[in-house]
C-alpha cells in the first residue's frame, strides 16, 4: 500500500494529525477505527486509517519518512557550502564572522 500523502518540503511544513493529536474534528475517524478493531476487522481498519486524515506509526508512515529523508539529503547536498575562511595575500572584502588567513 502506498502512503497517500506527499510532502510539500522544502516549500513548507507538512501538516499531519497523529493519534496523539486527535481533536474534535478528527475524533470520528478515531472512533470508527477503534470500532473496526473491536470487531476484529484489522485489514479494514488499516485501510480506513490510510484513507483518513489521521496518521499512525505504520509501515506506510515509516516509508514516507524514509523517502522524505532521502529528499532532504538530496536537497542539502546540492546547496552551496559556506566557507568563512579566506586565504589571500591581499585583504579580501569579508563579512562579520568571516576569517582572513
Amino acid at each position: 500500500m502506498n502512503y497517500p500523502y506527499t510532502s510539500i518540503f522544502p516549500n513548507g511544513i507538512d501538516k499531519r494529525t497523529f493519534f496523539c493529536d486527535v481533536d474534535i474534528n478528527t475524533k470520528v475517524y478515531l472512533d470508527k477505527y477503534n470500532e473496526l478493531l473491536e470487531h476484529g476487522k484489522y485489514s479494514d481498519a488499516a485501510m480506513f486509517l490510510a484513507q483518513s486524515p489521521i496518521h499512525s506509526y505504520s509501515a506506510g508512515i515509516l516509508n514516507f519518512i524514509e523517502a522524505k529523508t532521502k529528499t532532504l539529503q538530496d536537497y542539502v547536498f546540492v546547496q552551496e557550502k559556506y566557507n568563512p575562511y579566506h586565504a589571500s595575500d591581499t585583504e579580501p572584502d569579508i563579512e562579520i564572522g568571516e576569517i582572513w588567513i
